[in-house]
């Protein structure tokens, strides 16, 4: 029995990954705060939810021009992250009630997954959960010019499913997310609803 109720007229089902499939957001937002340490700031949690979406390397080039950081090293703070994220990715479970989801409708609706992370973790991600066996389509922040909140990254999915993109659902958790299903004129699901 799933919880999340899906709309009758859906042809094409897109989900975000970090924060709406997995629960991944703790671990990022306490990778930021582990680079940051160093120059002395504090990311605070709401405005990490609500950039939830955006790439890590837009995200950190907002924080260093937000707190007139001097000599940010962008590479190295992009690494320290994520292999902050890798050594910590046994604490990331799946968001039970989203891909509740995903198994009801795996083989019933074509599924994509529409994400603002990079194809390297992607491949992690799917590769650590067994994704693979749901998912033959996917796009993330490294096929994308224009990221979330535009709404490229779910255009490229409507069209990998061959769906138009007011028969696709998006499920979201971030802000950024769902503006950018509603400007690809989709439904759009906020999954943190639900759990």
């Amino acid at each position: 029995m799933i919880k999340i109720p899906i709309p009758v007229e859906a042809k094409g089902l897109i989900f975000d990954l970090d924060g709406t499939l997995i629960d991944s957001m703790p671990i990022h937002h306490a990778a930021y705060n582990y680079v940051l340490e160093s120059y002395g700031i504090q990311y605070p949690k709401e405005t990490f939810y609500s950039r939830g979406g955006i790439p890590t390397r837009d995200t950190l080039m907002m924080i260093a021009k937000e707190n007139g950081i001097e000599g940010f090293n962008l590479e190295q703070a992009l690494e320290d992250k994520r292999t902050y994220v890798e050594r910590h990715m046994d604490q990331v479970k799946l968001i039970r009630p989203v891909f509740d989801v995903v198994e009801k409708y795996h083989g019933v609706l074509p599924m994509a997954i529409g994400t603002g992370s990079n194809r390297k973790v992607v491949e992690d991600v799917f590769e650590r959960f067994g994704l693979d066996d749901y998912f033959t389509h996917s796009v993330s922040a490294t096929e994308v010019h224009q990221y979330k909140p535009h709404p490229e990254t779910f255009l490229k999915c409507a069209s990998l499913l061959g769906i138009q993109p007011n028969d696709c659902v998006v499920f979201e958790d971030g802000k950024p997310g769902m503006q950018a299903a509603v400007a690809a004129g989709m439904m759009v699901i906020d999954v943190t609803e639900y759990f």
